[in-house]
């Protein structure tokens, strides 16, 4: 039971952090905290998990959904929630289909992702010779095609879907490719956050 436990605990981490943050939370973690996975979200000290991180070259993508204050205002919250919880499961399942998409955030009607965010832990040795840098450059440059392909499919998936007010659901999306800052923001249930001019631009 407590190895289920254990499981369920990693299993959830993983779920709301890059791998490489979610392994030093749980180093640092105790059996006994390991064992209740509410608790351990609301009682981690960032600060010892992760310091901020740089990353080059990550696309950022935004979506939002026209017309979606009008139709708050005209909804019951719950037909709002409903509606965002079965749009936002199907980009979810979209994020899935590729491993260089990582979805960062959903707030309110955005839906967050990077690509080409590197996770990778920092005592990694680069390969700095010119056959590096050309596939990493090619690498970055998938990462960034792979998240303008999840942009076009979400618009399609998007256009299936109808609003809690009869209108068809349509979304906009913004992206940009630039330098960013990683970090887990805050001791009681932290987020894993990007900052950046990179993230102002695409949104």
């Amino acid at each position: 039971l407590l190895m289920q436990q254990k499981k369920n605990h990693e299993d959830l981490l993983l779920s709301i952090f890059p791998k490489t943050v979610a392994k030093h939370m749980l180093e640092k973690q105790t059996s006994e905290t390991a064992v209740d996975s509410m608790r351990s979200l609301r009682d981690i000290d960032a600060q010892n998990y992760t310091a901020a991180r740089m990353h080059q070259n990550v696309t950022i993508l935004f979506t939002d959904i026209v017309g979606f204050t009008a139709m708050s205002q005209s909804c019951s919250p719950y037909e709002v929630m409903q509606f965002l919880h079965v749009l936002f499961s199907k980009f979810d399942r979209l994020v899935d289909l590729d491993s260089r998409l990582w979805k960062v955030e959903t707030i309110g009607d955005a839906f967050m992702l990077a690509a080409g965010l590197s996770t990778d832990d920092d005592g990694e040795e680069k390969d700095k010779t010119v056959m590096g840098s050309m596939r990493r450059d090619a690498e970055k440059a998938s990462c960034a095609m792979a998240a303008v392909s999840f942009g076009k499919a979400v618009l399609d998936e998007a256009s299936n879907h109808l609003m809690p007010n009869g209108k068809q659901c349509q979304i906009r999306a913004g992206v940009h490719t630039g330098d960013v800052c990683s970090g887990v923001v805050g001791s009681r249930m932290p987020r894993y956050c990007l900052f950046g001019d990179t993230v102002n631009t695409a949104s």
